[in-house]
């Protein structure tokens, strides 16, 4: 096929014990082995998202007929341009690095160093988001691809929450975890701690108790606290921060986490476009 990687001095890699791909699959699982910035970018709209952050790409695997469609060509030229190593597997070698249903046939291994809290420049007015006990990966993604459009400043998580690094987390992200700082395994007290220091507002979403969100002056520095699904924030020693609910029809009990995030972060991004505080 035109442009694809199905040509004569592109490494074509067949065993499942090639280093490389043992790397894949122990930066997949989380593996300290795999090193603590190494990140697993799949499909085409993550990967585009991997390749134009900056951030270094170790390497991109991909079928053979990787490159026939207009996009695909497109990140092609850039891995070459920038000297990305490229190789190919089999369609069958390549499923077992993939946990996805219907692979895209290309996968990319990008370092992303862990930021630190205080290593990030000042937030200003731009919101935070800090996910507490979050358990599902598509959770957490969809809360980075919201916090990244809102114009957050940066997303934080709690010790026990699942990690932004997750594959799937990644994917759902749409590859959002790649242009916003994710700061992650904080203690509670540390992210309060920073917070006060920085004049920051934070507020702790409930589904039926405090403030209607609406009503909250969101315009001045602020984040959010977003509770583990089930238990929301409960046990977790935040009990008396300010809440902010969204108001539902009844018979509701609450909302998806990550929906309840992208509508307050969103009603922050509607208040800050009107202007200051008077």
């Amino acid at each position: 096929m035109p442009g694809s990687l199905g040509k004569p001095g592109i490494p074509h890699l067949t065993s499942r014990a090639n280093p490389l791909l043992k790397r894949i699959r122990l930066a997949a699982s989380g593996s300290r082995r795999a090193g603590d910035d190494l990140v697993v970018a799949e499909g085409v709209r993550v990967l585009e998202e991997a390749t134009s952050s900056g951030h270094a790409l170790d390497a991109v695997v991909a079928t053979p007929g990787f490159g026939s469609a207009q996009r695909e060509r497109a990140l092609l030229e850039l891995w070459r341009a920038r000297g990305v190593p490229l190789c190919t597997v089999d369609e069958r070698l390549f499923c077992s690095l993939s946990d996805v249903r219907t692979p895209q046939g290309a996968l990319a291994l990008v370092r992303v160093p862990p930021p630190a809290l205080g290593q990030l420049p000042d937030p200003g007015a731009a919101p935070i988001v800090c996910a507490l006990g979050l358990q599902d990966p598509g959770n957490l993604g969809t809360l980075i691809r919201a916090a990244a459009a809102a114009g957050a400043a940066f997303v934080c998580t709690a010790r026990g929450t699942v990690s932004a690094r997750n594959p799937k987390a990644v994917r759902s992200s749409a590859g959002s975890f790649f242009r916003i700082p994710v700061v992650e395994h904080l203690e509670p007290a540390d992210f309060l701690a920073y917070a006060a220091a920085h004049a920051i507002a934070v507020y702790c979403a409930d589904p039926a108790a405090g403030t209607p969100y609406t009503l909250a002056d969101l315009r001045g520095r602020c984040s959010f606290v977003l509770g583990n699904e089930g238990r929301g924030t409960q046990g977790t020693g935040l009990g008396s921060l300010p809440a902010l609910r969204i108001p539902m029809a009844r018979a509701t009990e609450s909302l998806n986490v990550a929906m309840a995030g992208t509508i307050l972060l969103f009603e922050a991004a509607r208040q800050r476009a009107l202007g200051p505080t008077p």
